[in-house]
């Protein structure tokens, strides 16, 4: 009897104990995996943008020579940007394809693909401007 009464009584600061030690993992793996999510989500904005930006260079550059140089000039300022271990881990690949060429033919259609590492791939398209 004398134990159920020891376990009866109320003891304020284990209710306090047992919610960090029971929730404190819980919050910590959602913690972790809303900052994973998010990392992904960033990069994939961010190469999505990138191939945007890459293509739209190309299209308006002022001719065949000059568009494939400003397409690259766009990943390599993007680049400058990146700390080493980010170039290192994760290097940025550029592919531009065009339906017939030459590609900056009026009404042409441009397709830039970055490949960012070996999990983003993103594409943007765009047609050569009609009054070129």
């Amino acid at each position: 009897m004398r134990k159920i009464n020891y376990l009866k009584r109320s003891s304020p600061g284990s209710a306090i104990a047992e919610f960090v030690i029971f929730t404190l993992p819980f919050f910590t793996a959602f913690l972790f995996l809303i900052s994973v999510i998010q990392n992904k989500s960033m990069a994939l904005a961010e190469s999505k943008n990138l191939a945007r930006q890459s293509v739209r260079a190309f299209v308006t550059s002022p001719n065949e020579q000059l568009a494939s140089i400003r397409a690259n000039q766009v990943i390599n300022l993007y680049n400058s940007t990146r700390s080493l271990s980010a170039l290192n881990s994760r290097p940025i690949n550029l592919v531009i394809t065009c339906r017939s060429y030459p590609c900056l033919r009026t009404g042409n259609l441009v397709t830039a693909t970055i490949k960012v590492g070996t999990s983003h791939v993103a594409s943007a398209t765009e047609y050569v401007d009609l009054w070129r």
